[in-house]
């Protein structure tokens, strides 16, 4: 039976390539590939505000892909930015309100922007029987009970630098409360309060209902302008009659006032899949605009930020879906994407060692034919010390059996040429065979 070198180069090579790339794979999937987390946790905001309402949206898309958004209920941006800085809290990202005051204090190497998401407007809220004349600014809430929002909010920050343009005291002597989302609502409905500040989006159903409330009122701030200028976080906007409900004629007239951005806030650790789950969410949620922002708006990086903006958010943002991302299940398209990350540099590395390949072939080849080398040289021996014809006929038969085993290798055709030099030394033996029978005859 011959045996094929051929076929022993070509399977030696699959096996090779097989292996190689097996084992990058694997090497890929352990190291190149952190592991997608199965649950990401999210600092929300008070029920019934524009940050729990998104904040299951947001869960819900997650969902889609087997990751668990677990949210945690908060008073607000304030609290939620205390929570990202601290690393311990376990919440991975949060909304939280551009232009908090505690900002400067945060380590802003720990955190990014995913980009603002949408406009927050300021409300205020009044009973129209507490006040001699429609409200047209904040600083007529003095003496007033007004609630400027629960302790750890951003509208608490953004209430008390409006109030501070107008010298008011905040402190135990006035009558502002700590209260904010569903609880100044009803306390402001109850009669308890004269006044509430909400910032938040039009679209959350606490805001929704306040409208609806024809016990209240919302008041058209005449210095909208003026705070917009004096305080840099927030821009002017005008809300038109019937914004909210045509048919209702909600509100009843232009509405004046200020409004922030609030941007999705991450831990620069958050996965990179993740983030893309997070932004292609996005543009579903917030890209087909609202009563405030026009289409494709939101989420952008056109607004002030206050924390570096997320490489991997600015990059989907600019270029649009990854290629592998429009084709392929996400999870197959993350783990390629990410494996390549170690795959190219790891085949740059080793693809000159495909050099080797040939060579080590060549050897193994070579090594199988010279070895009847060996067998030859203890022939040729044989012959020397020879003393009978009898022995120089057993020579004759083993170099004949060597010559035919030698013949059956299959070599390929560049290894010929050593093949048949073996033979041609065999033929030379032969030679020896013959002189030295003439010798002893």
């Amino acid at each position: 039976m011959k045996s094929s070198f051929f076929s022993e180069h070509k399977l030696a090579t699959t096996i090779f390539a097989v292996a190689l790339c097996v084992a990058g794979l694997a090497l890929a999937y352990k190291y190149a590939r952190p592991g997608v987390p199965t649950e990401v946790v999210m600092s929300t905001g008070s029920p019934g505000g524009a940050y729990a309402t998104y904040a299951k949206r947001y869960a819900a898309a997650l969902a889609e892909e087997g990751i668990k958004l677990t949210l945690k209920p908060s008073q607000g941006a304030t609290e939620n930015l205390g929570r990202l800085i601290d690393a311990s809290s376990g919440v991975d990202l949060a909304f939280v309100q551009n232009g908090l005051i505690e900002r400067e204090k945060t380590d802003e190497g720990a955190l990014e922007s995913l980009g603002s998401f949408f406009h927050e407007p300021v409300f205020v809220f009044y009973r129209p029987q507490s006040f001699a004349r429609p409200l047209q600014s904040f600083g007529e809430l003095a003496g007033k009970r007004a609630a400027i929002g629960a302790a750890g909010s951003g509208t608490r920050v953004l209430a008390l630098s409006l109030l501070a343009l107008h010298n008011l005291p905040t402190d135990a002597s006035s009558r502002f409360v700590a209260q904010g989302g569903e609880a100044a609502a009803n306390a402001l409905r109850a009669g308890e309060l004269d006044a509430a500040i909400f910032v938040g989006n039009i679209a959350s159903p606490l805001l929704q209902s306040m409208f609806r409330d024809s016990s209240l009122r919302v008041a058209d701030l005449a210095m909208a302008e003026t705070y917009a200028r004096r305080l840099p976080q927030v821009s002017m906007i005008t809300m038109p009659v019937g914004l909210i409900d045509v048919s209702l004629m909600l509100p009843a007239q232009t509405i004046r006032t200020v409004a922030t951005t609030s941007s999705l806030v991450a831990r620069d650790d958050l996965h990179p899949a993740v983030t893309f789950l997070l932004m292609r969410a996005a543009k579903r949620i917030h890209g087909g605009g609202d009563a405030l922002s026009k289409v494709n708006e939101f989420p952008s990086f056109a607004f002030a930020q206050d924390f570096p903006p997320s490489a991997d958010a600015e990059r989907l943002l600019k270029e649009g879906t990854p290629f592998l991302y429009r084709y392929l299940p996400f999870k197959l398209a993350n783990f390629v994407s990410r494996a390549a990350v170690f795959l190219i540099p790891l085949l740059a590395l080793l693809l000159p060692l495909t050099d080797w390949i040939p060579k080590i072939i060549g050897m193994r080849v070579k090594g199988k034919l010279f070895r009847h080398y060996k067998t030859m040289k203890q022939i040729d021996e044989s012959v020397r010390v020879a003393t009978t014809t009898n022995d120089l006929d057993q020579a004759a038969a083993q170099i004949d059996a060597l010559d035919a085993e030698v013949g059956r290798l299959n070599v390929p055709t560049n290894y010929s040429n050593d093949q048949f030099g073996i033979r041609d030394h065999m033929d030379l033996v032969r030679v020896r065979i013959e002189r030295k029978r003439e010798a002893l005859c």
